[in-house]
């Protein structure tokens, strides 16, 4: 009997054992976009600074090779699943060797005279590794980056690494211990089919075939466990709730399907009510059995049919900034808030949901376990309700966040719930972008709070929902404690301890180059976003495609070095806040070290705004040169605006709810949602 062999690998191990690895013609390109690529790296020091024994990667499926192009490899994997993963780290390793050229993990990226990972067919990607391995005989590429789908993003990840490590060395992260720990500590679960097994056959199944086990659903049963009456209502309770690939009004119709949809109003789902929610009379299956990787690949293979072209499927397709377990990380947060209990102990990473969730599972009583539940449907509504999506819409290039108004529909068919995006980017998606792309991303830790305010508004719109988000995103900016700890102050109702705003003008006043924080960037985006319309020489086409997007390369307006080698500015005005711009990779390269004019007329040319910073440095700069005295009038008024921000939510701020939210959450309001939907 063939088995699969497993077994926990590291970066040490794969250099201590000479392994190369193999990436087959039936995979895709390298795709992690940039802001993948440092979200892992900022959780890697994260689990370091925890001082948590180990981070764990995932699972990996690979395949042993016979034949190998590396001379000097004892042994070669072709990896089946888990090549985004193992590309990143060699990203992250070639950014780590341009400091520490000394440190073992400098090896990772090649083996001996070549590079440890290859490509079948992709000879560009292969030398784009090797030139930056600093292996001989390769030759430059820059010019045909931006062109190749196989090198921009792998020319984009490393630049997004060298940022990331820059910012964590000027936050005091010892980037020899972050090494090592990258090199020992990182682990992940190879499983290595046997020999003679289809890896292409697997790789469809994998991909077309069988749902696995997940952490969440184990936690489901333990709760279920504990519930004698109403099993299957509390089943299809968390059923609606999981699928963060559909809208929860979409989730519930399919699960609920008996309910009267006709006067079933958004209002009426914000809490579960079992006489609003009927089921289907026959016993419903309560979940999924996994299949094992032996399993999958001995199955026939056939093409797994299309999904039959109907408005739901092409309808419903949405994408959570979120996963699942994180999600119910939060809600038991929020119940644990609402109960008065103290905050989970562990940090929210998805990782760490095993334990967030050991004592709960085991020690809840059946009340405790039915109300999580229902307080789990009352999370899932206002996060579908309040926190955008992404979305790819008709006329989008790319994926989008949208929070759309929700209205009633009626066809022949009858009344149904329906989303429709708004003419113009809301505020408050831009807001959430901001927390969304900075921070403590693997946490989101303004969720939470954010969630549980907005239960306490039923009749809240956009506007004071964004007041809410407003007020927790100036808190946690400035709060002394952790996010943690400030993000479930804010769910308790306090008002967690804090920096005056001097600390924050202190820190931007500082000449800090790449080490400046980027949420103060994309905080400084949002600001100007609000006053767009104050400002006149804003060209309104441009910024109505403006969106806050994830941003990791700091652009220095006056270069660093001049293209024509001009009098270089001091480092004070050269890398102060005034002088820089938050970009992506691309946007960044494409300015280079040109002279500000020349990067103003490019930045004029351009359908849409890189930044709105920008639009202000060049409006001021005009026709004329970008001096020492034009980057200290930007700056000053870049901070004024964010004190002005600041100080205008201070001042509003009553307690654990400002004036404004309070006064709406009593009066009635105009609703872009609810009143459409009311039958």
């Amino acid at each position: 009997m063939t088995r699969v062999h497993t077994q926990t690998e590291t970066i040490a191990w794969l250099c201590q054992h000479n392994v190369a690895l193999n990436i087959p013609s039936y995979q895709r390109p390298y795709v992690w976009p940039a802001e993948d690529v440092t979200k892992l790296l900022s959780d890697i020091a994260t689990a370091m600074q925890d001082g948590q024994p180990h981070y764990y990667l995932g699972t990996l499926i690979s395949a042993r090779s016979q034949a190998t192009s590396h001379p000097q490899a004892k042994h070669s994997y072709e990896l089946i699943d888990g090549q985004q993963r193992c590309t990143t780290l060699i990203l992250l390793a070639l950014a780590l060797g341009q400091r520490l050229p000394d440190h073992p993990i400098a090896e990772l990226p090649r083996l001996g005279g070549q590079p440890r990972l290859s490509f079948v067919i992709r000879e560009e990607a292969q030398a784009f590794l090797a030139q930056a391995a600093g292996l001989p005989g390769t030759d430059p590429l820059d010019e045909k980056i931006l062109a190749s789908p196989y090198l921009r993003h792998l020319h984009q990840g490393l630049k997004a690494a060298q940022q990331g490590l820059k910012q964590l060395a000027a936050k005091g992260v010892e980037l020899p211990a972050l090494a090592n720990y990258l090199y020992q500590n990182v682990v992940w679960v190879n499983n290595t089919i046997p020999t003679g097994m289809n890896p292409n056959r697997l790789f469809a199944r994998m991909n077309t075939g069988g749902v696995q086990l997940e952490q969440s659903d184990i936690l489901k049963a333990q709760l279920l466990r504990k519930i004698h009456n109403h099993k299957r209502r509390y089943d299809a309770i968390w059923q609606a709730c999981e699928n963060l690939n559909n809208f929860f009004e979409r989730n519930v119709r399919e699960i609920f399907p008996q309910s009267d949809w006709n006067h079933l109003g958004l209002d009426k789902l914000a809490q579960f009510d079992a006489r609003l929610f009927a089921q289907h009379d026959e016993e419903t299956a309560t979940g999924t059995e996994g299949k094992t990787l032996a399993d999958l690949a001995k199955q026939p293979y056939t093409q797994a049919p299309l999904p039959t072209p109907t408005d739901d499927v092409q309808t419903t397709y949405c994408r959570s900034i979120i996963s699942f377990p994180l999600l119910l990380m939060h809600t038991l947060r929020i119940f644990r808030a609402e109960r008065k209990q103290e905050d989970i102990p562990s940090r929210l990473h998805a990782t760490r949901f095993g334990a967030c969730f050991e004592d709960f599972g085991q020690t809840a009583s059946e009340e405790e376990a039915m109300a999580f539940i229902e307080c789990l449907w009352r999370v899932r509504f206002q996060f579908d309700r309040w926190v955008a999506k992404w979305r790819q819409l008709d006329g989008d290039a790319d994926e989008h966040l949208y929070l759309e108004n929700v209205y009633l529909s009626e066809n022949k068919e009858g009344k149904r719930l329906a989303r429709k995006p708004p003419e113009q980017t809301h505020d408050l998606v831009q807001l959430q972008s901001v927390r969304n792309f900075t921070g403590e991303r693997s946490a989101q830790y303004w969720i939470g709070p954010f969630l549980a305010r907005m239960m306490q508004l039923p009749s809240a719109n956009f506007e004071a929902a964004q007041c809410v988000l407003e007020e927790i995103d100036n808190v946690l900016s400035l709060a002394k404690g952790t996010q943690k700890e400030a993000s479930f102050a804010l769910l308790c109702g306090k008002n967690p301890e804090c920096d005056g705003m001097d600390s924050m003008e202190t820190h931007l006043q500082e000449p800090l180059g790449t080490g400046f924080e980027h949420y103060w960037f994309q905080k400084l985006e949002y600001v100007l976003w609000k006053h767009r319309r104050k400002v006149p020489y804003l060209d309104e086409k441009r910024w109505q495609r403006f969106r806050i997007s994830s941003k990791n390369s700091v652009e220095h307006v006056h270069p660093q070095q001049h293209e024509h080698a001009q009098a270089q500015l001091g480092s004070s005005l050269l890398d102060s806040f005034g002088n820089l711009a938050l970009l992506s990779p691309g946007e960044n390269s494409s300015y280079s070290n040109q002279d500000p004019i020349k990067k103003r007329v490019d930045f004029e040319s351009k359908p849409t705004y890189d930044s709105l910073k920008l639009a202000h440095i060049f409006h001021l700069m005009g026709k004329d040169s970008w001096d020492g005295a034009k980057i200290s009038q930007h700056q000053q008024e870049m901070l004024k605006l964010l004190r002005e921000h600041h100080q205008k939510q201070t001042d509003d701020t009553i307690g654990p709810l400002p004036r404004h939210q309070a006064r709406r959450a009593q009066q009635t309001l105009r609703l872009p949602l609810a009143t459409r939907i009311n039958p």
